[in-house]
Order: structure tokens, then C-alpha cells, then sequence
């Protein structure tokens, strides 16, 4: 019996460390494979991501070459930079000096390389923003800008919108994860990106792998600040399973990376692809595929991309915009910018189609340069761009006739006709009037010329006494 029972608890401790082991072997499966999750990609329309949105977006064309859950919400994680800079680079002086305050060094999950009391440059801020993605260099812009980073969030949104962002919202300036949620999408992340690498201020500081910092009063022998894009010289950066080298792309010219404290990483670059602009950005991804991904889309665009001018800045396109209560009643238009479209391989230009669409409801006055229209561009039949048409000259409001649509010109044609016409039947009506009065003196004096006659024959009668 107690052999029996001895048998039985050594079965139990075997079941027990059989159980153990399985449960350990499991979890270094589930380890492994979400290791390999990591560095694995998946097709997403053609191309193998590790990105959960992406796109590639050509700014001459306001298109989006290529997407992949364009309008999913993300985090933008310190891809957010790009905005605040962008603000900063219209709203301050890059040499002025702000003061470092307590309050733009209170960050949860910072390291913060600025010191409170420090009197630093408004460009130096934007360096350490976008090279090295300093929060606290963020946040101090922001002040600066706004005196608070509400306000200024409130001006992000602002502008945000102006650019044409439709999914994205901002609490904040340098992209920390905030319970409020700030969000955007790989489509509006495109447009942020192109505005930012259109300001000349921000572009210089993007296109910058290295900066020497000047001393500050806190930092007396100042930094080197090394960029966290990569691709503008090459680099090395530490992935999941180590220590990983990146190539330099001769395309791409600037950009910014975003990662948040779960580690998900966002990037966005700019980059010149067969003559044109592109934007590619990726969202939602991994340390590890980040740098690859951003890489298989450039490459993508390189070879896919067939740049077509369809006509240059300036070029006059047939008919006038018709203008309403306008001193003249049309304005001639022009093309307000170049129109440069992909030229799908294998397709002719002959498939290009442009229309002048003027708008209807035009009215006066306008402004040189005032957008009038649009040309519309087709290819075989499919809307691909649209061009906006801006007036050559501007058009004062006309007088009180061009609201029943006569132009100045007609106006005063039309009153010198009715004031020849008026002057025409005053004429006329003097004349008969003067005519009337001829006749009636030339009748009186007929009848005056009777009346002497006649007295004379009487006269003449009673002197000679004839009584008949």
C-alpha cells in the first residue's frame, strides 16, 4: 500500500515537471515568434510592410502614387515635430533668444538635454527638434510661439487644417502619447510633410545629418547633434535582434522618425524622385522594418514614377472667366503652377486631356493672382490633377449697370449713345420749335402785309370817294 502510494506521488511530480517544461517551451515559442513578428512583413498592395498604414504622395500632383490604409488613424509620435517647426519657422525669428523655463522641461518619459535657465537660439531649438527629437526643445517653441503648449496646440490644429489635413488632431508639440489621443493618418502626415519640407527654414535643417551647436550659457562648449534619419549619410541603429546598418538614399533629402514608448514607429521623408517631389511615409510599424520599409517604398516610387509635364506655370488655356459686377466683364487666366503627372508605362501623352474649368459664380472685384478656375487634367478619361488658374489682372467692381451685367466700357458707350440720342431729339424738337415760330412770324407779317394792303385800298377808295 505504501509502495502504491509512493508510485502515485512520483507519477504527480513527473506530470508536474512534464507540465512545467511544456509550459516553458510555450512560452519561448510565443517569445520567438513574436520576435519574428517583429522583423516579419506581409504584402501590402505589392510590396512586402511591416507597416500597418503607409503611403507615397508626389507634391507637384497633390497625389497619392501609392497607399495602404491611407486614412487609418495612427500615433504620430515625434513625427509631430514637423508641424511645430513648421509653425515656429513662420511665427518667430530664427537668431531670436528664448529662455528655457521650467515648464517646457516637465515631460513624463523625457530625457531632457536643455537646462532650465538656458538662453538658447530659436534655431537651435529646431535642431535639437528635429535631429535628435528633444521634447523639451519642442515644447519651448511652442511657448515661444503661443506662451503655452495648449494655445499653441490649438494653432497646430489650425494650421493642420489649412495644409488640407482631414483625420488628424494635436494636444501637444513634440508627439508624447497622451491619454486625450493625438492622431493622424499616413495621407495627412504626407501633407505635413510636404508643407514642412517647403519651408526653406525647415528644409535646411532637415537636409542636416550633423550640426555643430553653439555654446550656451548652460552648455559652454555646445553639442554635436547627429540626425535620426539615416538615409541622408548611413548609419547604424539597434533593432530587436541587434545592431542594424543603414544605406544612405541619395533620393530622399530630409525627413523625421517618431517612435512612442511601445515602441511603434512612425517615419516620413521627403525625397526627389525622377525630378519630382515625393513624400513617403509609414505608420504603425516596427523598429526593426521601419528603415527597410521607408526603403522598399522610395525604391517603389524610383521605379515606378514617369514624370510628365503636361504644361509650366503661366500657360494660357482657351476662353476667360467670366466675371460678375466687374468693371470689365472677363479676366484672362493662366496656369498658376506647373502640372507635372505620372505617366503610367507604356501609356501615350496623347491620353492627356486638359480642361479649363472657369468659376460661375466669379465676382468682382478680384486680385491679380486670384484663383478663377481650375484645369482639369484626364488621362484617358480619369481626373489625375487639378490646377488652379489665377486672373493676369485684377478687376475693379464696376459702376451700378455692370449689375445687369455691363462692363464700364459698355456702360459708357451705351450712356454716349443716350446722351447723342437725347442731344439728337433736343435738336430735333428746338428745330420744329424754331420752324413753328418761323411759320407763325411768317404768318403774322403775311397777315400784318394783309392788313396794311387792305387799310392802304381803303384809304385809297375814301380819297376818291368810290363807295363800291
Amino acid at each position: 500500500m505504501k509502495q502504491t502510494t509512493a508510485r502515485k506521488q512520483k507519477n504527480t511530480k513527473i506530470v508536474k515537471a512534464v507540465l512545467i517544461v511544456l509550459i516553458a517551451v510555450a512560452m519561448i515559442v510565443l517569445y520567438c515568434v513574436g520576435s519574428f513578428a517583429s522583423i516579419y512583413a506581409e504584402e501590402k498592395n505589392g510590396i512586402d510592410l511591416g507597416a500597418q498604414g503607409a503611403a507615397v504622395y508626389v507634391t507637384e500632383s497633390n497625389t497619392y502614387f501609392w497607399e495602404y490604409q491611407s486614412d487609418q488613424r495612427f500615433d504620430p509620435a515625434s513625427i509631430t515635430k514637423l508641424l511645430t517647426c513648421l509653425i515656429a519657422a513662420e511665427n518667430l525669428d530664427m537668431d531670436q533668444v528664448v529662455t528655457v523655463t521650467s515648464a517646457c522641461l516637465d515631460l513624463p518619459d523625457t530625457w531632457n538635454f536643455l537646462v532650465e535657465g538656458e538662453e538658447i537660439t530659436v534655431r537651435d531649438l529646431m535642431y535639437l527638434a528635429l535631429l535628435e527629437s528633444h521634447n523639451e526643445a519642442a515644447k519651448m517653441l511652442a511657448i515661444a510661439v503661443s506662451g503655452s503648449e495648449d494655445a499653441f496646440a490649438v494653432l497646430m490644429n489650425q494650421r493642420a487644417n489649412d495644409i488640407g489635413c482631414v483625420n488628424s488632431e494635436f494636444h501637444n508639440s513634440h508627439g508624447l502619447t497622451v491619454p486625450q489621443g493625438n492622431f493622424s493618418t499616413p495621407k495627412d502626415v504626407c501633407l505635413i510633410t510636404a508643407a514642412a519640407l517647403d519651408n526653406p527654414i525647415v528644409r535646411e535643417v532637415c537636409e542636416t545629418a550633423t550640426y555643430a551647436m553653439p555654446a550656451t550659457n548652460k552648455h559652454p562648449d555646445g553639442a554635436t547633434l547627429h540626425t535620426t534619419n539615416l538615409f541622408l549619410e548611413g548609419g547604424k541603429y539597434t533593432g530587436t535582434q541587434g545592431e542594424v546598418s543603414v544605406a544612405a538614399i541619395d533620393e530622399v533629402y530630409g525627413g523625421k522618425t517618431g517612435t512612442t514608448v511601445q515602441k511603434v514607429t512612425t517615419m516620413s521623408v521627403g525625397c526627389e524622385v525622377n525630378g519630382v517631389d515625393v513624400v513617403v511615409c509609414i505608420m504603425g510599424d516596427t523598429v526593426d522594418l521601419r528603415y527597410t520599409d521607408i526603403a522598399k517604398l522610395v525604391a517603389y516610387a524610383k521605379a515606378n514614377i514617369q514624370p510628365y509635364e503636361v504644361f509650366k506655370k503661366g500657360t494660357e488655356f482657351e476662353g476667360k472667366a467670366r466675371v460678375k459686377e466687374g468693371a470689365v466683364k472677363y479676366v484672362d487666366a493662366v496656369a498658376g503652377e506647373d502640372c507635372v503627372i505620372n505617366l503610367p508605362e507604356g501609356a501615350s501623352p496623347a491620353l492627356v486631356m486638359v480642361e479649363a474649368v472657369y468659376d460661375e459664380e466669379l465676382t468682382a472685384p478680384v486680385m491679380e493672382g486670384d484663383v478663377v478656375g481650375h484645369a482639369v487634367v484626364y488621362l484617358a478619361d480619369e481626373q489625375v490633377d487639378s490646377v488652379p488658374l489665377v486672373a493676369v489682372e485684377g478687376v475693379e467692381k464696376g459702376w451700378i449697370f455692370s449689375k445687369i451685367g455691363l462692363s464700364n466700357m459698355e456702360a459708357a458707350i451705351y450712356i454716349g449713345v443716350f446722351a447723342l440720342l437725347v442731344i439728337l431729339l433736343i435738336w430735333i424738337l428746338a428745330a420744329r420749335a424754331n420752324n413753328k415760330r418761323a411759320a407763325r412770324r411768317k404768318r403774322e407779317e403775311k397777315i400784318r402785309e394783309l392788313a396794311l394792303k387792305q387799310m392802304e385800298q381803303e384809304k385809297s377808295q375814301n380819297e376818291r370817294g368810290w363807295h363800291y
